[in-house]
């Protein structure tokens, strides 16, 4: 008898169980608006993002399907970042066709370009959108939410387009932002392939960079061995005590009306780089990185649109190590307080950056390196934080980004005392919508080409502000020429 009862509370235990599992229900999460931790989130919001509420605050434009499942009804990811797998009979997903915008998930948000049936799934490839493009009307507030980097989570997908890139010299000069702008999110359908992206960067293969988001603030650290190049390099943006304000407000009829986001708790920037050839001129790149991962952090309770706070970090590097066993190196660590930001009023953009400015240890009082001829490095940091939706790239919202460039030259040794110069230039960029650099949108284009599917993707789809300079200044060392540099 006991047996027999035993067996059956097992069973009814078992089927509670299965019916739990089967409802899919989120963990239980606080209704006040937070960063959701990863122990709220069930594994497959962690790999494919939060689903969105059907509520009545939202209002979606009339081409937008909001898919049902949310993340559980995401079977894949390809490797590209671009075609999204799912459960074929997800509530609404035979409504998907070509020029529809599915939002399943704040990260599994797109227009579509292409639905293939496979089995009881569908590949579903997706092109970039803006908020506009998929909300009609909508409130959205974030006020002075605390943030923690260490519980942000990686996202990345293997073949990452654009990942690795020839650098214009133009691109050097972080304070138009290092991408082009402006251009509205346009689709064009096209017949044949576009040309493969350029991915021969001489050495710049060779380097592993590790971005980092932690408690220390936002950076990325990398290293080169081959070639003859050994290069170490970071670049850390410091913050303390992060908190983040947003605000997103559309109406229905009048578009944009407001937008802001700000990232508090700006503390320091440290950068270091260590350089040195045995080959010369050989070993001298000149290219782009995209760091990866990118980290998204979800934000919980703004409403029935889950936001996703997404740090994208990229590189630009040059280096012009002239002779065989040239080696240069610096650290500079800077200080500053306050906040980036960027808003708009409905009128026009601002961006506002730290304050309080100053040098613990400088760039030109530690430089040194060994070096028969002249030689020089150049390195830009990008640090990009949107507060929206999508993915990659394709990450749309009010976004900001602070490049901090650097140029280090030295002249030959055989001229003493040799001469020394160090520049140093921080700025600003924002707006609201998506921006791509050009490799990357090429890479893509040339992957839905691959594919057959007779759409091109724009660079990007924002409205910007105009770029602002925090630093901007130079400095040399006795043994340069009066007027050099």
């Amino acid at each position: 008898m006991t047996t027999h009862r035993t067996r059956i509370l097992v069973l009814l235990c078992t089927a509670v169980a299965v019916a739990a599992g089967c409802s899919r229900r989120p963990p239980s999460r606080s209704a006040q608006v937070h960063q959701l931790k990863k122990s709220e989130l069930s594994v497959a919001e962690q790999k494919y993002g939060v689903a969105p509420i059907p509520d009545k605050s939202v209002t979606y434009q009339p081409d937008v399907i909001v898919v049902g499942g949310g993340a559980d009804a995401v079977r894949s990811l390809s490797s590209s970042g671009i075609t999204w797998t799912i459960d074929a009979h997800a509530p609404r997903a035979a409504e998907l066709a070509e020029g529809k915008i599915i939002f399943l998930t704040n990260l599994a948000v797109g227009r579509v370009l292409d639905v293939r049936k496979d089995g009881d799934n569908l590949a579903v490839t997706l092109g970039p959108v803006t908020l506009t493009d998929i909300i009609r009307q909508c409130d959205i507030r974030i006020d002075a939410m605390p943030i923690d980097f260490t519980d942000a989570i990686a996202f990345t997908v293997p073949d990452l387009p654009g990942r690795v890139a020839p650098a214009a010299s133009a691109e050097l000069r972080p304070s138009n932002g290092i991408e082009s702008h402006v251009e509205r999110v346009s689709y064009a359908p096209q017949s044949g392939s576009a040309p493969p992206p350029v991915r021969d960067v001489s050495n710049l293969v060779n380097f592993k960079v590790v971005p980092t988001a932690d408690a220390r603030g936002i950076g990325v650290r990398g290293t080169s061995d081959g070639g003859g190049l050994k290069m170490t390099f970071e670049a850390l943006v410091r913050i303390q005590k992060p908190t983040l304000d947003a605000k997103i407000r559309i109406t229905d009829g009048g578009g944009l009306q407001e937008a802001m986001l700000t990232l508090g708790g700006a503390a320091g920037l440290t950068l270091v780089f260590d350089a040195g050839t045995d080959v010369g001129l050989k070993a001298n790149v000149n290219g782009r990185l995209q760091a990866t991962p990118d980290f998204v952090m979800h934000i919980a309770a703004v409403g029935p649109v889950p936001i996703a706070l997404t740090i994208r970090q990229q590189l630009i590097i040059k280096t012009a190590l002239g002779v065989r066993n040239s080696t240069l190196k610096a650290r500079g660590d800077y200080l500053f307080h306050g906040s980036f930001g960027v808003g708009y009023d409905g009128k026009q953009w601002g961006l506002y950056g730290p304050v309080g400015f100053s040098p613990k240890t400088t760039l030109i009082q530690t430089t040194e390196g060994v070096s028969l001829g002249a030689m020089g490095v150049n390195m830009t940091h990008q640090m990009r934080v949107v507060a929206g939706v999508g993915a990659l790239g394709f990450a749309a919202g009010p976004h900001f980004a602070l490049n901090t460039g650097v140029g280090i030259y030295q002249g030959s040794d055989l001229v003493q005392p040799p001469c020394r110069q160090a520049t140093l230039h921080i700025g600003m960029s924002g707006g609201i919508g998506y921006l791509m650099p050009k490799p990357v949108t090429d890479a893509i284009n040339f992957i839905l080409g691959e594919l057959h599917i007779h759409y091109r993707v724009a660079g990007a789809g924002s409205i910007d502000s105009k770029p602002m300079t925090i630093i901007d200044q130079s400095s040399k060392l006795a043994g340069c020429p009066a007027d050099q540099g």
